[in-house]
């Protein structure tokens, strides 16, 4: 009688522990559907991952990172309505995930949703309050978005919250570098890629020499424009040492379109893989040089001491009267406009006549960063 009961007790130990195994590989499966979706979004075959995301999902559907793959892939194939839907079944899933809420905000800046991105990478920031590493990567991915709509100095800013900290990452640099290279700011362009000390990457090194290549230009000394060329030199050979199919690449800066949110893209002649500077490295996008783009050694460098972060210098009356025509009356009576691509605190400050330091207190600002398509208060 004790050998039946202790048969049967054995039986249903063994039956827990089938059931229990059968569970591990379901978990190990999802993760592999979620990396193998991830590996085929880098290689830009979305259909492929989307099936596997979708895989992932069924193996486990309150795991938010299928569902973030999901999203990733339908933005590949630009269904931006399947997309959001599965970025907030993410979100929905773990609401304090800085890599949910990342991406979402990083959607709405590739879709053009400007406002969207700005009100979901203050969501980041938030979640990230306490993760130092998560807080450079929101400002990092804000500062591209801003790089990508043509607000430089809301850009400079934001890598510059990162670069303020110790051990800054490549990114922030990138960032920064490639922002006042934009603005034709070579002289500060060069300082900051040259402040990098971390290890060598084919970035960093092709963002040093487009920096250095502008300032080729400049008002040099004979002996300092020797110097120069061979610093580019050597870097020029240090990067075919270390990725020589990049090593005959010319580096360009296509014309500023006239409307401001459309950023200057860099290129780089060879190859045709395309990127933008809305990516998280962001270094030169990548494609075929058109005629009409000028190299960066024939670019005219400015070589101003100021910090192009710094207020501006005084504007134009056509200019003061645009501002003018743009402010508003709330029911309140309170004078406001709708902040626009190119406002900063300072230029507001210029052209309102009230000065920053008011401004920040009106609007209950805790840094000088002011969201786009926002009402900002005057008085």
């Amino acid at each position: 009688m004790i050998n039946c009961k202790n048969l049967i007790l054995l039986g249903l130990i063994s039956i827990n522990l089938l059931s229990c195994s059968s569970i591990k590989p379901s978990a190990t499966n999802t993760s592999n559907y979620i990396n193998s979706a991830n590996i085929l979004l880098k290689q830009s075959q979305a259909t492929a991952a989307l099936e596997s995301a979708n895989m992932a999902i069924k193996q486990d559907p309150y795991n938010g990172y299928g569902y973030l793959v999901q999203a990733k892939s339908y933005q590949q194939l630009q269904d931006y309505k399947a997309a959001e839907t599965s970025y907030l079944r993410a979100i929905d899933i773990d609401d304090d995930n800085i890599e949910f809420r990342l991406a979402y905000a990083n959607f709405f800046c590739t879709t053009q949703n400007y406002s969207q991105a700005d009100i979901n990478y203050q969501k980041a920031l938030k979640i990230a309050t306490n993760n130092e590493s998560g807080l450079n990567l929101v400002y990092i991915n804000r500062g591209d978005c801003y790089t990508s709509q043509n607000n430089l100095e809301s850009a400079i800013d934001s890598y510059s919250q990162v670069l303020s900290k110790p051990n800054p990452p490549l990114a922030a640099y990138l960032g920064i570098t490639y922002a006042y290279i934009l603005q034709n700011n070579y002289p500060r362009a060069s300082y900051f890629i040259s402040s990098y000390d971390g290890p060598v990457t084919v970035e960093s090194l092709q963002m040093k020499i487009t920096a250095l290549s502008g300032l080729q230009s400049a008002n040099l000394s004979a002996k300092n424009r020797k110097i120069l060329a061979n610093r580019i030199k050597q870097l020029k050979q240090q990067l075919k040492d270390l990725s020589p199919e990049t090593a005959n690449d010319i580096v360009t800066i296509a014309p500023v379109s006239n409307k401001t949110s459309a950023a200057p893209v860099i290129t780089v002649k060879s190859n045709s893989i395309e990127t933008t500077s809305a990516n998280i490295k962001p270094a030169p996008a990548v494609k075929t040089t058109p005629q009409s783009t000028a190299t960066i050694t024939k670019s005219t460098v400015t070589s101003k001491k100021n910090n192009p972060v710094k207020a501006p210098p005084a504007k134009t009356n056509s200019t003061t009267a645009n501002f003018k025509s743009r402010i508003k009356t709330s029911p309140h009576g309170k004078h406001y406009i709708v902040i626009e691509s190119g406002d900063t605190l300072y230029n507001i400050s210029e052209k309102s006549h009230v000065s920053s330091t008011k401004l920040v207190k009106i609007n209950h600002l805790k840094t000088d960063y002011v969201p786009l398509d926002t009402k900002f208060f005057l008085d």
